[in-house]
């Protein structure tokens, strides 16, 4: 048995205190380690930097852990008996790590549970116990780990099978909100954290039909016994973690919607994407997984080309499956469909590094970027999405609608409840291709290996949607979807100059944050970190940037003054138009779009 005890007795110091106690160490001298990354997020984050403090005793007598590396230690040789207790700093607001202060705890097992190597496989317990500070009780815990033995709060005992169970069920622990909904006869609860009023039945009902689809699209039933939303309400920050039978969530409070609308903000359309791209990971990723992953090394970089289908494809269906579960209506979704088409067209690192590359190169590049990134690596999420729209739509021109990619997913599943293996780099392809009996390596090539364009406009033709590609209209316009007319001339926005950067709000002026490869702003010698505060010898603010450009459309360039490092600069601006760039839909065929959104192969 290997057994954690997990307490928060100096909670506004941030700390978490961990007890681990090995029944049977190795007599040779127990290794033990901290993971230094989380699954999911592709990044070597060196979890073991927030260990501040670390010792060891046997049978109650101290000794000494020898220090191998960052993340390893090593106990003495002959113990009958080994405790380690450790303190974890945990100030990290994130779903990827550990936050701790006096109105609640959140932590990822990859944070706060050493492992045992060559013990891995043993069973695990944790007594999770109440925060010391929380003395009028109101605190509760939420996990999705199998509970063992606890109080009605949720504080107690709970069991995993072995260490990648243990780190794969997130904790939370607070005086939260909770929601309950049954989805396929599952249960499943939403835990929120942090002050938020928001129209709860709508958030239960709009989860339940995204639930129930993905259940049934895969078919029932489903892999887990219970399943978790733990979504921490904070003022700014957003994003998701997967995991077996839960996932973390960050959003704001206007991702929630409010009582009384039935509109569907586009705030709340991102947070119910994001449920539901989380809740695809149950099945592609958490069970269907790269072969590199299995078993997960979490010592070092586990390099993959895979993620442009586990995230690519995941990215596609959790906006179809809004508009599948009826949550909304073809002409939003087409509209989202649009953003995202518009983000990859205007990132230049779309013709410098493939949807692979970006892949197997996530580690140092896609999560750390910089101001360069737009001009030099393509995000696996947004360009894989879009392979996986072009591959659904040639397998459905292959075989005149009769295999989709719904019937590669499922296949895909299928494999992995016979065999429980991962998929080797190319099976994705292989698999595609034994549907339609056909060579498919063409597309393969161009779409995965190369730096080509996608032939996204042939694809959308034949799912009943026409794409044109025009100028962006203002430094807001992402693109969108116009209404069927017999004058173009009556829809097309009016075009003007472009600055070629992405700028944010600051004190004086904006402050330049991206410069895009080949437009203006690269063109006037403008970087990341300039503070732009005037043009034409005007001041600037980002409400009037689009403002002062268009004013003066009619010259060919600007004189622009911005500071670099304190030091005050000038330099021209060329007036260019902005290029094509921004995705236009258009509905063109009702009855293939409707095969499409309204996925007739499954109801069939």
């Amino acid at each position: 048995m290997i057994a954690y005890k997990v307490s928060i007795c100096e909670a506004a110091a941030h700390l978490i205190d961990v007890q681990l106690d090995v029944d049977s160490p190795d007599q040779a001298g127990q290794l033990l380690k901290l993971p230094n990354w989380i699954p999911g997020s592709y990044m070597i984050r060196d979890f073991s930097r927030n260990i501040v403090q670390i010792e060891a005793s046997s049978q109650g007598e101290p000794i000494e852990l020898v220090k191998l590396d960052k993340s390893s230690w090593q106990a003495p040789t002959g113990l009958s008996q080994l405790t380690v207790r450790y303190r974890m700093y945990a100030w990290d607001l994130s779903v990827r790590s550990a936050h701790v202060d006096r109105t609640h705890a959140f932590f990822n097992g990859t944070s706060v549970f050493l492992a045992v190597p060559g013990q891995e496989e043993a069973a695990h317990e944790v007594l999770f116990e109440r925060p010391s500070h929380d003395v009028d009780q109101t605190f509760e815990l939420a996990t999705s780990l199998p509970a063992l033995s606890i109080d009605e709060a949720g504080f107690g005992t709970y069991q995993a099978s072995n260490y990648d169970e243990l780190i794969d069920h997130p904790v939370e622990q607070g005086a939260f909100k909770r929601l309950c909904f049954d989805a396929a006869g599952v249960p499943h609860e939403i835990i929120l954290t942090g002050a938020c009023h928001f129209d709860e039945q709508r958030v239960v009902d709009d989860l339940k039909r995204i639930c129930e689809y993905e259940i049934d699209f895969f078919g029932q039933p489903a892999p887990m016994d219970r399943y978790l939303f733990m979504v921490m309400v904070v003022d700014a920050g957003y994003g998701g973690l997967e995991h077996r039978s839960s996932t973390a969530l960050m959003i704001t409070r206007e991702n929630l919607p409010i009582v009384g609308e039935s509109e569907i903000s586009d705030a709340y359309l991102n947070f119910l994407g994001l449920c539901s791209h989380e809740y695809f990971h149950t099945w592609n990723v958490k069970r269907i997984k790269p072969a590199r992953f299995v078993p997960f090394e979490l010592s070092a970089e586990s390099y993959t080309e895979l993620l442009w289908f586990f995230e690519g494809m995941t990215s596609y269906y959790d906006d179809l499956i809004l508009v599948r579960a009826g949550l909304i209506d073809r002409k939003k979704y087409l509209s989202v469909l649009a953003k995202t088409l518009t983000r990859v067209q205007r990132g230049a690192g779309r013709l410098t590094q493939s949807v692979t590359e970006s892949s197997f190169d996530a580690w140092h590049k896609f999560y750390k970027q910089d101001e360069n990134s737009p001009n030099a690596i393509v995000s696996y999420y947004a360009k894989g999405a879009l392979v996986a729209l072009c591959l659904d739509a040639l397998l459905r021109d292959s075989t005149d609608h009769k295999q989709t990619l719904d019937t590669l997913m499922r296949l895909m599943w299928s494999r992995w409840q016979e065999t429980g293996l991962g998929l080797e780099e190319d099976e994705p392809q292989r698999l595609a291709a034994s549907l339609v009996d056909t060579d498919l390596s063409q597309f393969f090539d161009l779409a995965l290996y190369s730096t080509q364009e996608l032939p996204v406009q042939k694809a959308l033709s034949s799912l009943g949607v026409s794409l044109n590609w025009r100028s962006r209209s203002s430094g807001t316009d992402v693109g969108g979807v116009s209404e069927q007319s017999t004058s173009e001339a009556d829809q097309a926005p009016t075009v003007g100059p472009w600055l070629g950067a992405t700028v944010v709000d600051a004190p004086g002026g904006v402050q330049i944050v991206q410069v895009l490869a080949g437009g203006p702003a690269e063109k006037a010698g403008l970087a990341g970190g300039d503070l732009l505060i005037a043009m034409n010898h005007l001041s600037v603010s980002l409400a009037d940037v689009d403002r002062h450009l268009a004013r003066h459309a009619d010259m060919t360039e600007l004189d622009i003054h911005f500071f670099r490092l304190g030091q005050l600069q000038r330099s021209t601006l060329p007036v260019e138009l902005a290029p094509e760039d921004t995705a236009d839909l258009q509905i063109v065929d009702e009855a293939l779009l409707d095969g499409w959104l309204n996925d007739k192969q499954l109801s069939a």
